[in-house]
């Protein structure tokens, strides 16, 4: 239960905001921001990150007020959407994370097969492969070129199959800082 002293407070914020008040906005972002941005912080473990989640609550803030019910309570409806926002973010890095595992794929994939007449960028490719401990790109090349499951590869290679996850995750990532140029070149010409 609020006292009457913040449910004042969210009156006056909240009328100001509905009437668009700049003064109002500047009093909520100067008053709210700070513990806005440890929160997130504490999130995102990334200041940069942070601080742009806040920011751009603050512009939503704004942008809604004037849909904002009356008796909305500023400082819970502020670190629920920093909240939100900050989920959001790491949903994001999942599929952004998923997405670079296709690209890991696609450049072994395409610069290994379609190609093979482009010597320069198939000879980086099977160079960066090559580089692979054995069983990693052994791993690897089950997985893509024979597109067999995790379970397979563990079966036949008479292995467990958590074993086999971090064979082909240490290989994309190998591949993935070995080869940053490469992908831009790809993705400049179109090939993945």
């Amino acid at each position: 239960m609020r006292c009457n002293g913040q449910d004042t407070a969210d009156e006056d914020w909240i009328n100001g905001l509905k009437n668009n008040s700049n003064e109002v906005f500047e009093r909520v972002f100067r008053e709210m921001s700070p513990g806005l941005f440890r929160f997130a912080l504490a999130y995102t473990m990334n200041a940069d990150t942070a601080e742009d989640i806040v920011q751009d609550t603050f512009m939503r803030l704004w942008t809604m007020a004037s849909s904002l019910p009356d008796d909305t309570n500023i400082s819970s409806y502020l670190y629920s959407s920093v909240k939100h926002s900050c989920l959001n973010y790491y949903k994001h890095l999942q599929v952004e994370d998923s997405n670079r595992t296709k690209l890991t794929e696609a450049l072994i994939y395409v610069g290994t097969l379609e190609y093979e007449d482009d010597s320069a960028l198939f000879d980086k490719v099977q160079e960066c492969l090559q580089k692979l401990p054995d069983q990693q790109r052994k791993v690897l090349e089950m997985k893509i070129f024979q597109n067999m499951s995790y379970k397979e590869i563990a079966r036949e290679l008479k292995v467990s199959e958590v074993t086999i996850h971090t064979h082909v995750k240490r290989a994309y990532k190998f591949i993935r800082e070995s080869l940053p140029l490469l992908y831009a070149f790809m993705i400049v010409k179109g090939i993945v």
